[in-house]
């Protein structure tokens, strides 16, 4: 019966799936379907929400945005091979696109390193930035449509940790990005490649012990449930990469392209000035919830990561090497 139950659950959420995107497109109008691996309720998600308006309503309807949050379509690594290949028109991506496509250019994907969002925007709105554009294009298909401020990434885990030492023999989750693998495990821990979906059950079982995300991420996700203590390493400042199939974007009007890239930008500006107070609100909820903030000593964990920063930085593009001089001179 259980079996019976979950079947016509599943084709009862397909069928209204499709029936959503259908009701949403006129014939002959254009599809956009975002695949989105985070859940719904999150800053990220009321900023594509702004962005999805703010297309079809400019577009008189003829561009339709169809949206497939907590990784409906597939995982984020599914994603980026999915809007390569043009079977999803659409995505963002947290560090991970960066490390599997431009893994020697973009340093600000790496923990530990630049002390501030504003430092990362500099880095995009440069130079390495424009290099990085181009080689998403050129390697994967993607075109980066727009850049979404992530709040820092802060440490989690049963118990409080204030010294990188203490990070030994905890089995941290971390995303399939090989430079933080390295750094982590470097500091001492055990890092353990899991998707962000299983994250909250490999926790709660004990898989791992520990994880590390922004906040809205670990409130969002309930991971306040099964780790109590918030560390505030601030390891990383980092950003959502919104993209969209090369080959599909140059295939839009000029003015088309031109909503899709002003639509994304007034959005993704709107998100960033939203963070801050939504940051105060969510860790103000989880200190109702019984959670513990710590602080910690942020420059102990930057000098004990730095050699293995520098292990990292071996395979990277001169560019990147100089584009980060600045935090070390």
């Amino acid at each position: 019966m259980k079996k019976i139950i979950a079947i016509l659950l599943t084709v009862t959420l397909a069928t209204a799936m499709f029936v959503g995107c259908a009701l949403a497109a006129a014939p002959g109008s254009i599809e956009i379907n975002f695949a989105i691996h985070t859940a719904e309720g999150t800053n990220e998600w009321h900023t594509i929400l702004r962005f999805q308006e703010a297309v079809q309503k400019g577009s008189n309807g003829v561009i339709a945005v169809h949206l497939f949050p907590g990784a409906a379509l597939g995982s984020e690594m599914e994603n980026l091979s999915q809007v390569s290949t043009g079977e999803v028109q659409m995505s963002k991506f947290g560090d991970l696109l960066t490390s599997q496509l431009t893994p020697e250019l973009n340093p600000a994907v790496v923990p530990f390193i630049f002390p501030n969002i504003e430092e990362v925007y500099k880095t995009w709105n440069g130079p390495l930035g424009n290099m990085i554009r181009e080689a998403l294009e050129e390697r994967g298909n993607h075109k980066l449509v727009a850049l979404q401020a992530r709040g820092a990434r802060l440490l989690t885990s049963n118990r409080p940790i204030t010294r990188p030492e203490e990070v030994q023999g905890i089995k941290l989750r971390v995303p399939e990005i090989a430079s933080w693998i390295t750094i982590w495990r470097g500091l001492g821990a055990l890092p353990t490649p899991v998707a962000w979906p299983e994250t909250y059950s490999a926790l709660q079982t004990g898989v791992v012990d520990g994880q590390e995300n922004p906040i809205e991420n670990i409130f969002v996700g309930s991971i306040y449930e099964v780790n109590k203590y918030v560390m505030m390493t601030e390891h990383l400042y980092n950003v959502f990469h919104w993209t969209m199939n090369k080959d599909f974007f140059e295939s839009l009007s000029p003015e088309h392209q031109a909503l899709i890239l002003d639509s994304a930008a007034e959005a993704t500006a709107w998100g960033d000035r939203q963070l801050a107070g939504r940051e105060a609100e969510i860790r103000k909820r989880l200190e109702d919830e019984g959670v513990t903030f710590v602080d910690v000593d942020r420059q102990a964990f930057i000098n004990a990561a730095r050699p293995f920063v520098d292990q990292v930085a071996q395979g990277w593009h001169q560019a990147a090497i100089d584009d980060i001089q600045r935090f070390y001179d």
